[in-house]
C-alpha cells in the first residue's frame, strides 16, 4: 500500500496550553504542517517554536473578522501540494491509535474524506461530555464528530463558504461535502482529545477570540482510555500539567451545576 503525503492545516490564537501537545501528537504521521497564528499574545508562538522540526512552517496572518478565518483556511488549501490535508486545531490532541487510524484510512485510497470522533473534555483529560449533548449527524452516524481530512485530487474545485464557525467545504458544483456519498467518507472508531472546554491559554479565558468557549463546569463521564502519550512530555514553564486531575472546588461546583444543566436539556 502506497503511503500518501499529508499536509496538516492548523490555525491558532492564544492556545499555549495545548498547541505543543497537539503538534507532537500528529508530527510523526505527516509530511508538512502549515501553522497560521492569527495574533497570539500569550506563549503560543514560543510553544510552536519549541518543537525543532523542519515539517512545521509557521506564518502570521491577522484575522479581524470571521471571513478572515475562512480566507486563511482557503490560503492553506491553495498552498497545499499534497493530495490530502488534515485539519488539526490547537486544542485537539491525537492518541497514537487515532492518528494511525486516520493515516491508514487515507492510505487505502478509497475515500475522499475522513471524519474523526472526539472526546470533549470536561475539567481534566480524564472526563468527557456525554455525546448526547451537542450531537452531530454525519453520513448516518451521530455523536461528537468532526470532518478533519480531505483529498483535493478527489474533490474538484474544493473550496470553503461562509464565515467561521459556520464555514463549510464545497465542491465545484456547489454541493456541500457533507452531502456527498457516505461510502466515500471514513468515520474513525477511535477518538481525539478535544480541550475546547478546558483552559487553553495562560492568559485565562476572557480573551478577544472568535467562538472561544468559556471553561465548562460539568461532571461528565469518566474516560476508559489511556491519555495520549504526548502528555508524558514535561510541561513548559507556562503550561499546566495536563495530567493533573480537576480540583475539589471544580467537583463541588460541577455536582451542583450538572443536575440543573441536565434538567434544562431535558426541557429544551
Amino acid at each position: 500500500m502506497a503511503k500518501s503525503k499529508i499536509t496538516v492545516h492548523m490555525m491558532v490564537k492564544n492556545e499555549d496550553q495545548w498547541v505543543r501537545y497537539s503538534l507532537l501528537s500528529i508530527l510523526p504521521y505527516v509530511d508538512l504542517v502549515l501553522v497560521t497564528d492569527t495574533g497570539s499574545t500569550d506563549h503560543t508562538i514560543e510553544a510552536i517554536k519549541s518543537i525543532d522540526s523542519p515539517k512545521i512552517k509557521l506564518t502570521i496572518s491577522r484575522a479581524a473578522t470571521s471571513m478572515d478565518v475562512t480566507r486563511i483556511r482557503e490560503d492553506q488549501i491553495n498552498n497545499t501540494k499534497s493530495d490530502w490535508f488534515w485539519v488539526v486545531d490547537g486544542d485537539e490532541i491525537y492518541p497514537e491509535k487515532t492518528a494511525r487510524e486516520v493515516v491508514a484510512a487515507i492510505n487505502t485510497n478509497k475515500f475522499e474524506g475522513i471524519t474523526v470522533r472526539r472526546y470533549d473534555l470536561l475539567g481534566d483529560i480524564y472526563h468527557r461530555q456525554n455525546e448526547s449533548v451537542g450531537t452531530y449527524k454525519m453520513w448516518g452516524t451521530s455523536g461528537h464528530l468532526v470532518l478533519r481530512s480531505l483529498n483535493k485530487s478527489k474533490l474538484n474545485g474544493l473550496h470553503l463558504r461562509g464565515g467561521y464557525p459556520n464555514e463549510g467545504y464545497y465542491d465545484s458544483s456547489g454541493i456541500a461535502i457533507i452531502d456527498h456519498d457516505p461510502a466515500l467518507h471514513y468515520i474513525t472508531d477511535n477518538y481525539l482529545y478535544h480541550a475546547m472546554y478546558l483552559k487553553r491559554s495562560s492568559l485565562g479565558g476572557n480573551l478577544d477570540m472568535f467562538n472561544r468557549s468559556k471553561n465548562k463546569i460539568e461532571l461528565g463521564i469518566p474516560l476508559d482510555s489511556n491519555p495520549p502519550n504526548v502528555f508524558d512530555s514535561a510541561p513548559l514553564p507556562w503550561e499546566k500539567d495536563p495530567k493533573k486531575s480537576r480540583s475539589l472546588t471544580y467537583l463541588i461546583l460541577a455536582s451542583l451545576i450538572t443536575p440543573i444543566k441536565y434538567l434544562k436539556r431535558k426541557i429544551i
